[in-house]
């Protein structure tokens, strides 16, 4: 069962957890490998939301990471897609923005590539794509190199997998966590290698804690396209998320067979039932 038939319009939040987990029990799963997040509409801003009562609604957008556990090990995946069936103006926009920034570094995975240059190589697409959308302002480089990116992708790119959701990771040996605002919540930050088993999971998000707070309004004064954005602070947030091995060559995608282009998102809920 996909992820998008399951969901209609007037389903809370908490139900489509349930129908998700059920699938997870009836293919042989003995548990989630943590806590199923789902969110639409504003709550998919929240990184780690618990589901609630909140209705999905037509023209919002549902953001599930959500993944089961098989024989110890954890997977880790996350879809976004839209409620009406259909990515509407900005949201097609965003989407594709997140969706091409996933598979660029999907395609630079690599054995002895540093998994901070992936991160930072997101960052910038992520910039530039935003500056295109007349969200941010300037130059992108000079946009990441001042962390203004980060307000809307202030988390890693991802982090490793196995028999923990989190597993291993961190900081090579000899290197210390960054503290700027844009780095600090990088979760690994080590070259990767072979059968190294890693989440790319790009974001782009609205959060109007962040977004309403007087210190970054400030600080991004002329980087933030501020009238545009007060706009949106209902958008809630689109993230993209695979597992990918690391291959003696490049990488192998795990998780490929779940759905994620826009093409292929419309087309099953088309096919779906919407009551």
């Amino acid at each position: 069962m996909s992820w998008t038939t399951c969901a209609r319009p007037g389903m809370t939040e908490r139900q489509l957890q349930i129908e998700l987990e059920v699938e997870f029990a009836r293919a042989g799963s003995p548990r989630t490998a943590y806590g199923s997040i789902v969110g639409t509409g504003a709550d998919g801003a929240v990184l780690h939301f618990a589901p609630g009562t909140r209705e999905l609604r037509d023209g919002d957008l549902v953001l599930i990471d959500a993944a089961a556990e098989w024989n110890g090990y954890a997977a880790d995946i996350t879809r976004t897609f839209p409620v009406s069936g259909r990515f509407d103006g900005i949201q097609r926009d965003l989407y594709q923005l997140v969706a091409n920034v996933q598979q660029e570094a999907i395609d630079a995975v690599r054995p002895g590539i540093e998994y901070r240059d992936l991160h930072m190589r997101a960052a910038h697409a992520i910039a530039e794509g935003l500056v295109d959308l007349d969200i941010l302002r300037g130059d992108p480089a000079e946009l990441v190199e001042c962390d203004a990116h980060a307000i809307f992708f202030p988390h890693g790119l991802g982090h490793m997998l196995g028999l923990s959701t989190h597993d291993a990771g961190g900081c090579l040996a000899g290197r210390a966590p960054s503290d700027r605002f844009g780095l600090k919540w990088l979760r690994a930050d080590l070259p990767l290698e072979e059968n190294y088993v890693i989440t790319i999971e790009p974001g782009i998000y609205f959060i109007r804690a962040l977004l309403t707070d007087a210190h970054w309004r400030e600080r991004y004064r002329t980087e933030v396209n501020w009238p545009r954005v007060d706009q949106m602070l209902d958008f809630g947030g689109i993230r993209i998320e695979d597992d990918v091995c690391v291959t003696a060559n490049g990488s192998e995608v795990l998780s490929a067979g779940i759905p994620k282009s826009i093409e292929d998102i419309e087309a099953i809920q088309r096919e779906a039932p919407r009551s």
